[in-house]
């Protein structure tokens, strides 16, 4: 917790959402990002292969990894994080949308929802170490 006593979880919370004015920001690290990316194509693929016909076990599981990674970059208190967070999501989330309007089956097994999930991940983590890095404007 950000610290002890009565107000310590107040704090934790409000430091979440508002960091310190003082506090630097920097851009997010590419490559523990990208080291979750690969994880997350490991566990999507291990889904693909090895629950077939699963119906809750899916490979949209490499979306929640590369997700919680994000997040917690967002916590570190990265430069621009909520605004690099929700557009690289909804970004992901417009692809996904694209590709189940461009190829109506693609939801039907688990190698062509792995297919998909692949690169939605990849676009969301480019776009969030891409925001990250946009130069930070100076408070008056």
């Amino acid at each position: 917790m950000a610290g002890s006593g009565k107000h310590g979880f107040v704090r934790s919370v409000r430091r979440f959402f508002w960091l310190p004015r003082d506090m630097p920001r920097r851009p997010a690290a590419a490559m523990p990002l990208v080291r979750a990316w690969l994880f997350g194509l490991a566990v999507g693929a291990s889904v693909a292969v090895f629950y077939p016909d699963d119906e809750v076990t899916t490979p949209s599981l490499a979306t929640a990894i590369v997700w919680v990674a994000t997040l917690d970059d967002v916590a570190k208190g990265v430069r621009h994080r909520w605004p690099a967070f929700l557009i690289s999501w909804a970004a992901c989330w417009g692809l996904a949308r694209l590709l189940s309007a461009m190829v109506p089956g693609l939801y039907d097994s688990h190698w062509s929802e792995f297919a998909a999930f692949a690169p939605m991940t990849a676009v969301a983590v480019a776009m969030f170490v891409g925001i990250t890095r946009l130069p930070q404007h100076r408070r008056l």
